[in-house]
């Protein structure tokens, strides 16, 4: 990809105002926008990793924003991307319901240092509950919950409604942590028993009777009004900073924090289905949003090199 004169002028123009510079930065998707999925294997292309590269080295500050879970991104790209940023990785996960940073701990292993989180309240799960039940009493098959428990070190659980399809789902979802089959009353206990950041509610929609459920059965579960966007006002305003003054980064309908950011970097085809605010810079694929970053760094000079988040 070559980007045109005029969207090095769209670049040029909002990396150099003031607003960018001392109240902005990048916020990025990762899966479809800086990671690529080939063959089962994630990866963060060389390009992606030489743009984000320059960034860092113009201290350009940069959040993550993910439903990926604190434990999946440490074990799956911590080590790629610390060693270019060299700095605590700011980072949005679980769909906006925890942020942190990812940074070395103890021998050197990578661990989630939590900054603030949005958990589901005890109410909204017993409506997830309400849910289960509803789908099991009408008899729906292959009925799964995957779950994030607040304390990121049990990383994801898995619930499935037939114990039969344990041993399987272990092979297929070798993220989790633990997968296991039991009753309604001792899923709803273990639920109960700690604070959940997100549910994922794993079930084949067309195999649903009747229209309404299906339309109305939700597929991720976080606390009322949490997303990505949420998420993302949350920690930036935490951290003194104006979401409007940042460039997005995305390339899914969930990445809903692009409505509100200052640029748009759209990867992909697929429709957002929703509005933005900022005008639109499309890239076609993963590897040559590397190129975006690269001539973003290229017009940013930060006052304060000391800086960081």
């Amino acid at each position: 990809m070559a980007l045109t004169e005029e969207q090095k002028k769209l670049i040029q123009d909002y990396v150099i105002q003031p607003a960018f510079r001392q109240n902005g930065g990048l916020i990025t998707d990762l899966d479809g926008t800086i990671v690529q999925h080939l063959d089962g294997n994630y990866s963060v292309p060389t390009q992606v990793q030489a743009g984000l590269n320059n960034l860092y080295r113009v201290n350009c500050p940069i959040i993550l924003n993910t439903i990926r879970f604190p434990l999946s991104i440490i074990k799956t790209f911590a080590a790629v991307l610390y060693p270019i940023a060299q700095n605590p990785i700011p980072v949005i996960s679980l769909n906006g319901s925890q942020w942190g940073y990812i940074s070395p701990g103890e021998n050197e292993e990578f661990s989630f240092s939590e900054a603030g989180a949005q958990p589901l309240k005890p109410a909204e799960i017993k409506r997830f509950m309400d849910d289960i039940r509803l789908l099991i009493q009408q008899k729906v098959p292959n009925i799964a919950a995957f779950y994030y428990p607040r304390d990121w070190t049990k990383g994801e659980i898995i619930w499935s409604a037939e114990e039969s399809r344990v041993a399987e789902m272990a092979q297929t979802y070798k993220s989790a942590s633990r997968v296991y089959s039991s009753s309604l009353s001792t899923l709803e206990k273990n639920l109960a028993a700690e604070e959940i950041s997100m549910i994922f509610l794993l079930v084949k929609k067309d195999l649903i009777p009747g229209t309404h459920l299906q339309h109305n059965l939700k597929d991720f579960y976080t606390t009322a009004g949490v997303n990505k966007l949420a998420g993302a006002h949350a920690f930036v305003n935490q951290l003194g900073r104006n979401l409007k003054n940042f460039i997005g980064a995305g390339d899914t309908p969930m990445d809903v924090f692009l409505k509100e950011t200052g640029v748009v970097i759209k990867v992909g085809d697929l429709p957002l289905s929703f509005d933005c605010q900022a005008t639109i810079l499309p890239v076609k694929t993963v590897s040559e949003i590397g190129e975006v970053f690269t001539q973003i760094a290229e017009g940013y000079k930060l006052k304060d090199p000391s800086y960081q988040l």
